[in-house]
This record gives C-alpha cells, structure tokens and sequence, in this order.
C-alpha cells in the first residue's frame, strides 16, 4: 500500500519538479531578452543605450538646445509596422496567427491603433496645453515613430499553462514567452525640419497571476501601445523637467 501511495506521488511530483525546472531555465533566458538594449532599426544614428531618467524609456535623447515651452504642438505624422524584421513574424507563430500574411495584416492594424490612441490620449489629457495638429508648421513636434519588434499572444499555449495545478505557473510563463512591443520615434522641428529628440522603448504587458488578454492574440500588444499613448500625453503636457511615471508593470486585474 506504502508503495502504491508513493508511486502515485511521483507520477504527480516529477513532472512537476520537471517543468518548473525547464521553466526557470527559460525564465533567465526571457528576463534577460527583457533587459537587453532595444534594436537600432529606425535610430541608426544614435546610441540608443542613452536615457533619460526623467521619462521611463529604455532610451531618450532631447536635443539640450530646444528651449522649454517652445513646442505647443504636435503632429502624430506616421506610425509603421514597416520596419519590423522580415522573420519577426516567426515569434508569434500560433494556431490563431498561421502565416507572415496574417502577422504583417495584425501589426499593420497595431500602429493605426497606436496611433489613433496617441492622439485621443494627447487630445483628452486633463489640463492640456499640447494641441494635436495635422500638418507640420511652426511651435510643433512631429513624430515619425516605427514598431521594430512585435510578438503577439500565443492563446492556445497560454490557456493551458493558466489551467496548470502548479502555484505561480501562470507567473513564469510569462517571463516565458511574453507578448511584447517595442518602439522608435523620431521627432522633428514642425518649421525647419531639424530632428530635436529621439525615443525607443520595449515593454511587456502588466504582470498578472491570472491574464486574460493573454488568450487573444492582439490584447496584450494593445495594452502596451495604449499604456504608450498615456505615457506621451502626460510628458508632453508636462513641465520639462518634471518627472513621468512608469506605467504597467503588475495588475492585479486579470484584464
């Protein structure tokens, strides 16, 4: 009977000793894809590692000579999917997204999102003394801003890993295999053309115990454009110098 007890408790134990183990493994894989330098793509020409610790960016650059208050405008001009690799289709690879046709269609409607979230957001902000424009002119920043990496949620997968009798599992999955976003922007002079900032940024959705977003495939990179959105209105109503907060790193919403 002893015996019998503890042949069902290892049929029950190992394999979950087992995936915790491949599990941890690939979590220290994933937390440091999440911690590496964003691409260069769309920011050639600078070094993308510089920041500022005033806006919650992996890289900002301002340039030091614009004065402040001289920019009362902004003019959201494009947000592209176009610069994405051309195998970054492969990551999001899933029963609901089964080919590049499909992923280039999805992140296509992503930056429209993006930007239609931008200037809603812009527009919306309490208070604001930014006004959204439709042209470049003068006393106006001009955003040309490109997605240059993309994974979407894989539903399937993540559906069963949340059904998992595992404490936590939910949690390591995705440290795991996280949909993520990541972006560059380029800024202009509305009137002489002169390029006065550059931002780059990758995030994660908020982490949560139990996601739902998560078994959707487009949700979750939703949630980061629009967190974004929020994060651009308050520093361009801002002060200069003032700080702007992070946004969306835990919840405890399962949406």
């Amino acid at each position: 009977m002893v015996a019998s007890v503890r042949s069902v408790f290892a049929r029950l134990v190992l394999p979950v000793h087992l995936a915790l183990a491949v599990v941890v493994g690939l979590t220290g894989c994933a937390l440091k894809d999440r911690t590496a330098a964003i691409p260069k793509t769309f920011l050639e020409d600078r070094d993308v590692t510089e920041a500022d610790e005033k806006l919650p960016f992996n890289h900002t650059w301002i340039d030091p000579e614009v004065p402040a208050g001289f920019y009362t405008k902004v003019y959201f001009r494009s947000v592209t999917a176009d610069k994405l690799p051309d195998d970054a289709w492969l990551a999001s690879m899933s029963t609901f997204m089964t080919s590049k046709e499909q992923y280039k269609k999805e992140a296509a409607a992503l930056a429209e999102y993006f930007k239609k979230q931008l200037i809603q957001k812009v527009t919306k902000y309490k208070n604001g003394t930014v006004t959204v424009v439709d042209k470049a002119e003068p006393h106006t920043l001009v955003f040309d801003i490109a997605l240059t990496e993309l994974e979407f949620s894989h539903p399937i997968s993540k559906a069963g890993v949340m059904l998992l009798p595992v404490p936590g599992s939910s949690l390591l999955f995705n440290a795991v295999s996280d949909p993520h976003v990541t972006f560059a922007a380029r800024v202009y002079d509305g009137e002489s053309g002169k390029l006065v900032a550059t931002l780059g940024d990758r995030k994660f959705p908020p982490t949560r115990i139990l996601d739902l977003n998560k078994v959707t495939v487009t949700s979750s990179p939703r949630e980061v454009v629009s967190i974004w959105a929020d994060i651009f209105a308050e520093g361009l109503n801002a002060d200069r110098f003032a700080p702007v907060k992070s946004r969306g790193i835990f919840s405890i919403l399962p949406w």
